[in-house]
């Protein structure tokens, strides 16, 4: 028995259409948004008409694709995400209907630990409010590809949490504040490392106590690794950044009036670039023991007014690389190696000043450069370092104000044209191009 060509065709064709049909009443048949409101009912359809009640709700029904609109309103319950978006159809997505503030609220809820805890992977949380809560704003465990987006934390024992294999997510515009432990957090926890996360213009200010070490960023415990911070800010913390894991970068990042240091490194491969740290009680950046780190550099910062020291070298991590830097205004000592041994630094075209005139540089204590060494060439001979960088008596010959914090170089600026080229960031830290002038100004700032 012959079956004919065309038969077969009609077969074929009726079979592929049968499948694109059904595939599309289903995606016709499947709406990309639902809603939420205090007001709703769990029972209701989850239209923007006929909302849902519970934002938890949401988070045991969506699929890959869809999104919650949560309107305002202040939601006493705590979410766990139950299901994950995929690469292919999209993430899951929590956000605020626009124009208004929901807020996720643990005052009254029992046992209230954590407000948002998501242990799926395409995930994306946006515009959301997260306070009151005993442990943790937001919980993130062995997740990859989450997105967390101009959400505020605040009244919260700690921010936001990274643990157990957690990768590959980002922070656009996050703010934690008023916490106990501290702002945003990647910790080892389980058998896995946290690693490659962004955070692009968060912040984290305001901690409760004083005497408690409550840091701004505290990223990694020696294990976690590639993390890129950009624009972010600490104040009123007690370590900024505090930072120990490998490979990560920090841009255009900014700490003032921390309790301790503005910056604390304590792995290998951290760099900091266009960054501001002044006024920060102990130091402006601290390099520490742990790991002995191998290269830390430094490129085209501003570290201005710590109490103790610009920058202290702890426990024989002496391997800092230094371009292109303004270090003034120190109280006690600019550049201090706790070791007497600073045979690992590596630095020049930076600038040297110091409140303290006798100490700009100290090592172990005992080798001491005073501002009239340091232009006489005397650390230069003791390092074989710092060849073409500047010595200055004044903060007038750099900054517009240094009372009010505006570190901006002036016209007559002993910074402007005197910094390296080479590995020097091509804008700086307003976003301007490097460089302005006939050559590369030393600071975070370019004059233009």
């Amino acid at each position: 028995m012959k079956i004919s060509l065309t038969f077969i065709g009609i077969v074929l064709f009726l079979l592929i259409f049968n499948f694109v049909f059904s595939n599309l009443m289903i995606s016709i048949a499947s709406p990309k948004s639902f809603y939420v409101s205090p007001q709703g009912n769990d029972a209701n359809p989850g239209t923007e008409e006929k909302p849902w009640k519970t934002i938890q709700h949401a988070a045991n029904t969506l699929q890959p694709g869809q999104t919650v609109y949560i309107r305002q309103g202040i939601y006493h319950e705590s979410v766990i995400t139950t299901q994950s978006g995929n690469e292919s159809q999209g993430p899951i997505t929590f956000a605020n209907y626009p124009g208004e503030k929901p807020i996720i609220d643990g005052d009254g809820v029992k046992d209230a630990n954590t407000g948002f805890i998501i242990n799926q992977s395409f995930i994306n949380i946006n515009g959301l409010q997260i306070k009151n809560w005993n442990d943790h704003g937001i919980w993130i465990e062995n997740a990859g590809f989450v997105e967390i987006s101009n959400c505020v934390i605040s009244h919260v024992t700690a921010g936001i949490g990274f643990v157990d294999g957690t990768h590959h997510f980002v922070l656009n515009g996050v703010e934690a504040y008023d916490f106990i432990i501290y702002g945003f957090d990647a910790s080892p926890g389980g058998e896995n490392d946290c690693h490659h996360g962004i955070f692009n213009n968060c912040l984290a200010h305001s901690g409760q106590d004083p005497d408690q070490n409550v840091d701004g960023f505290a990223l990694g415990h020696g294990t976690q690794h590639d993390f890129e911070l950009n624009h972010c800010l600490v104040y009123e913390v007690y370590d900024g950044f505090d930072i120990s894991a490998h490979n990560t970068t920090l841009n255009g990042c900014e700490a003032y009036h921390c309790w301790n240091s503005g910056f604390k490194i304590w792995q290998d491969q951290v760099k900091l670039v266009n960054c501001l740290s002044y006024r920060n009680q102990s130091a402006n950046v601290e390099l520490d023991w742990n790991g002995k780190p191998k290269t830390v550099t430094l490129q085209n910062c501003t570290l201005v007014g710590a109490d103790t020291f610009n920058i202290w070298i702890n426990n024989g991590s002496d391997s800092l690389h230094m371009y292109n830097t303004i270090l003034a205004d120190g109280k006690n000592i600019g550049l201090a190696f706790e070791d007497k041994n600073a045979t690992n630094y590596q630095g020049d075209y930076n600038i040297f000043h110091n409140s303290n005139p006798d100490r700009v540089i100290a090592v172990g204590y005992e080798d001491e450069f005073s501002i009239d060494q340091m232009r006489s060439g005397a650390w230069t001979s003791y390092s074989g370092q710092d060849q073409h960088s500047l010595v200055i008596e004044s903060l007038s010959q750099l900054f517009i104000d240094a009372s009010k914090n505006d570190f901006h170089l002036h016209s007559h600026s002993a910074a402007i044209d005197q910094g390296a080229k080479q590995k020097a960031p091509l804008i700086d830290f307003d976003g301007n191009s490097r460089p302005q002038g006939k050559g590369i100004d030393i600071g975070a700032y370019e004059y233009y």
